[in-house]
């Protein structure tokens, strides 16, 4: 990105742009890469999905802790993995991983559909039968031994696959595209990705220094997990009076309070996880600091700039003693939906209407590499339109045909187009991107169809920021076209064939679905969900429910959603592109302010001090070693805190347990 990050010559895009397509690279989906796929499926998701049950957590491994400990493990045993098997074990764990809840989903599903606040709202009695099985069927499973072998469970399983394969094929198709736009084509740089990679290549080829900057790096993560989270949680309970926690205790120094006063409304926090600090070094300082200025203009400025014009809604004055969390989630919610929509749209329509040439030259180099052998751009918009279109013929028979088509097509086809543009686009520049929010819901509401069984139609998960469950959605693609994007990306750099990332994605699919079944089914088996042998279950789950009734309504209603500010957001976005693109020449600055937006401002406030230090300080300290080892360092801290995060899981899961115990 000119202005940006410097562009630099990729060494996979050489005339003809990607090797990795052609049939000459080394087959990477191993016997052994295999056997790793089933390892994860049916020993390490039973711990995730037990882990949720227990605390509402998720991922309760890095996804990095399974490719460390294959590799170490590979290499003691003398049967070490390429850098291509260990691409392939880094690159699907977020796969294997998601799907674990993939079947505890429906039953989270049911149990908010016929909860006490569903019926207070009026919610329950909506609820279509290819959601969930009617009420009087669901109060008959909980006597069930398996629950899923009930024939009711039939329809909306087959429905949810249904989608789900359709899903699965055009985040692969609209992340071949963004691949070629952003990848191949925009060059973008994508630091998270890279980061990922340096550490697969690492761990295969061994090579001593780069191995001993990574494990130093562990160390380093290690100790700071260590002083910052893990004896804090330890200490929990003798500094806050017995009561045990699940999070970390001690997250940052909140500086709203002291602010209510003097400017009232305005919000500013520090954190002190390391993480978010070490993930500024792989950005460059002009990123980070958009990033924070953006943010800043939002949550101090704008919500003070709201508080002191009284322009919250009654049921939610402002008042003092609120602190950042709550300024930013309910300034969010009551405004900047809105604002994140409009600036998002900008971020897409005003860059392509005036230079299209990325687009364009991207379809002109998938025909070229159709002729190689490669991937046609025929057959990748034959699939989009096939998957998309059927997508929208399904939805649209589940609502009786009585939902606006053109609405449908606009959301399906346009929408995921749209939201994966800017997903990747955003992965490209920044550390972890970002997503347009609630643009589902906003288009349902905007098409004046008063029904609610469009609400829980499963379209997918790229439509849509709003939490799990509460927009109907029983399922959620663990890729998306962005991440396959980025995933072809790193498949270049280690030299995987895409045929081999393609086959193995549908057969992890598979497998981790069929995992998932098994597990959720032995789970209730034990005991039903919800039950006192899943406490979260019973702790949480009426919490969750009443939120997830409280947002059906907000979006149902079109609370969220305001025409004037979604208007300001684009006029924005589209002032703030040309005074970056045609002054600065850095065109994606406005995708990095959204970014920078949605994160918040300790988050952006940490990745910019991280970015000054590591670009201004520590480069020129090392000079050429720290664009060597950049990544390596970043990586090792990840995993070092990965590992005492892992640790702390385990006692969380050993403590948590006991809750059966009779004593």
């Amino acid at each position: 990105m000119e202005g940006v990050e410097p562009r630099r010559k990729r060494e996979v895009h050489e005339d003809g742009r990607v090797r990795a397509m052609t049939q000459g690279a080394e087959k990477a989906l191993t016997a052994k890469v295999v056997l790793m796929f089933l390892f994860t499926a049916f020993v390490l998701q039973p711990l995730v999905l037990y882990y949720y049950l227990l605390t509402n957590s998720f991922y309760i491994f890095s996804y990095w802790i399974p490719v460390l400990i294959f590799a170490e493990v590979a290499s003691l045993a003398r049967a070490d993995f390429t850098n291509k098997e260990l691409f392939m074990l880094l690159v699907f764990q977020p796969v294997a991983f998601s799907y674990s809840l993939f079947f505890i989903g429906f039953i989270r599903n049911m149990y908010f559909a016929y909860s006490e606040p569903s019926k207070y709202f009026g919610i329950s009695q909506h609820i279509p039968s290819w959601w969930v099985p009617p009420e009087s069927i669901a109060q008959a499973l909980y006597g069930e031994r398996w629950i899923f072998f009930n024939p009711a469970w039939a329809l909306p399983v087959a429905l949810s696959f249904m989608f789900l394969a359709m899903t699965v094929l055009m985040d692969l198709s609209l992340g071949y595209l963004s691949y070629m736009i952003f990848v191949v084509e925009e060059k973008l740089e994508f630091p998270f990705a890279r980061a990922s990679v340096a550490m697969v290549n690492t761990l295969a080829s061994r090579e001593p220094n780069a191995l001993r900057t990574l494990f130093a790096s562990m160390v380093i993560g290690i100790v700071l997990n260590l002083v910052l989270k893990f004896l804090p949680y330890i200490l929990s309970a003798f500094l806050l009076g017995g009561t045990f926690i699940v999070g970390t205790p001690f997250y940052g120094y909140d500086f709203t309070p002291y602010l209510d006063y003097i400017l009232p409304g305005a919000a500013f926090m520090i954190v002190t996880d390391p993480l978010s600090y070490v993930s500024g070094l792989l950005i460059p300082p002009v990123v980070a600091v958009t990033q924070f200025i953006a943010s800043f203009a939002l949550y101090f400025v704008g919500s003070h700039v709201v508080t002191r014009f009284d322009l919250w809604p009654a049921e939610s004055k402002w008042t003092t003693g609120w602190g950042y969390w709550t300024l930013q989630f309910r300034t969010t919610l009551y405004f900047y939906v809105s604002l994140f929509i409009g600036l998002s749209l900008a971020a897409m329509i005003v860059p392509l209407a005036v230079n299209p040439r990325p687009l364009t030259r991207a379809f002109r180099a998938l025909g070229r590499i159709g002729e190689k052998g490669g991937v046609s751009a025929n057959l990748l918009l034959a699939l989009f339109l096939a998957s998309s279109l059927s997508m929208t013929l399904l939805a649209w028979y589940l609502t009786g045909f009585q939902f606006p088509v053109y609405v449908l097509l606009l959301l399906v086809v346009g929408g995921s187009f749209f939201a994966t543009y800017i997903a990747t686009a955003s992965a490209g520049v920044t550390v972890f991107g970002t997503s347009v929010p609630y643009l589902r819901e906003l288009a349902i509401y905007l098409s004046g169809y008063t029904n609610r069984d469009i609400w829980f139609v499963p379209l997918p998960a790229v439509l849509s920021s709003a939490p799990l469950g509460t927009t109907g959605v029983a399922l959620a693609s663990p890729l998306g076209g962005s991440s396959v994007a980025q995933a072809l990306l790193q498949a270049d750099i280690v030299g995987v064939r895409h045929r081999d990332f393609v086959t193995a994605y549908f057969l992890l699919i598979v497998v981790n679905l069929l995992s998932s079944f098994v597990i959720t089914n032995v789970f209730w088996n034990i005991a039903p969900i919800p039950s006192s042998a899943y406490p979260y279950t019973i702790t949480g789950w009426p919490v969750d429910a009443l939120n997830w009734a409280r947002m059906q309504m907000w979006v149902w209603t079109g609370y969220l959603f305001r025409p004037t500010w979604i208007a300001l957001g684009f006029a924005a976005g589209a002032a703030l592109f040309a005074a970056t693109n045609f002054a600065l020449r850095a065109p994606y600055l406005l995708i990095v302010a959204i970014t920078g937006a949605g994160m918040g401002i300790p988050w952006a406030f940490s990745q910019m001090i991280g970015s000054i230090v590591g670009r201004r300080v520590l480069s020129r300290a090392l000079g050429d070693k720290w664009g060597a080892y950049v990544y390596l360092l970043v990586t090792g801290i990840f995993l070092g805190d990965a590992v005492m995060e892992m640790l702390r899981v385990l006692l969380i899961i050993m403590a948590r347990a006991q809750w059966l115990l009779p004593f």
